[in-house]
């Protein structure tokens, strides 16, 4: 009887512990150079001393914003270096024009991006307090499509997050090693439901632990921007957060 007893104040402090958020440390950083310009970035991790997995975080097509900053921190409580990357040089925008603009510039020059990306992995790494067998990437929307090409050309993370990010399901994913989970919105005028059902069964092909969600009656950006974005859906993006740090507990 005691033994039960003792067994179940375990499980309540363990279930309690994982529950605790950790103190976190936070600051604008320099990870890298590009043709003689700086490539700054936002990066937060754990104030305790240890050795944690990291994440690359990637913007929306606003840019490196308030809203990316504070995602970056809630990961780094639950134990996790981030560093929140950016492939716009310093702009960002709450307009639509502008945006389009940003991320249309980026999209012509893919190799500056690569290469920005790739910065961002050796510094992040370079990190005493990383575990470089497990670094992943997450992005929303615009960077939820270069989460993917991360993945897709194994610029060497463990595993990708990809929200509402595009995709080709016709792609060739040999070279892919990361384990990927995908959050996709039912009425996304932009990504096809039938191109993510198909791209839902091809990873379904393919070693390593994938998944993929449609979520019901949802637009594309539901969970982003709380408070500013008339598409957040609450209910939709918390289960989508508690899938994405389930997954990333389990595969990195």
């Amino acid at each position: 009887m005691l033994s039960k007893i003792f067994m179940v104040l375990v499980l309540v402090f363990s279930l309690e512990s994982a529950a605790m958020e950790l103190e976190i440390k936070f600051q604008d950083v320099t990870y890298g150079n590009m043709n003689y310009k700086k490539l700054n970035g936002f990066m937060a991790s754990p104030k305790e001393m240890g050795s944690y997995p990291a994440l690359i975080l990637i913007h929306e097509w606003w840019g490196l914003n308030n809203d990316i900053k504070a995602k970056a921190k809630k990961f780094a409580k639950l134990g996790y270096v981030t560093l929140a990357i950016d492939l716009y040089g310093g702009k960002s925008s709450t307009s639509r024009a502008d945006a389009k603009v940003y991320a249309s510039t980026v999209r012509k020059n893919q190799s500056k991006a690569f290469e920005n990306i790739k910065k961002a992995l050796k510094f992040i790494k370079s990190k005493n307090n990383v575990i470089n067998e497990r670094v992943g990437s997450i992005g929303w929307c615009f960077g939820g499509g270069w989460s993917y090409q991360i993945a897709k050309n194994n610029l060497g993370v463990k595993s990708s997050v990809i929200y509402y990010g595009r995709f080709n399901p016709k792609d060739d994913l040999k070279k892919m090693r990361a384990d990927i989970i995908g959050h996709f919105a039912q009425t996304d005028r932009s990504i096809s439901i039938d191109n993510v059902k198909e791209f839902q069964v091809k990873l379904k092909t393919l070693k390593g632990n994938h998944e993929v969600y449609i979520y019901p009656n949802t637009s594309h950006g539901f969970a982003s921007r709380e408070g500013l974005n008339k598409k957040y859906v609450k209910d939709a993006a918390d289960l989508a957060w508690d899938r994405t740090i389930s997954f990333l507990k389990s595969n990195l």
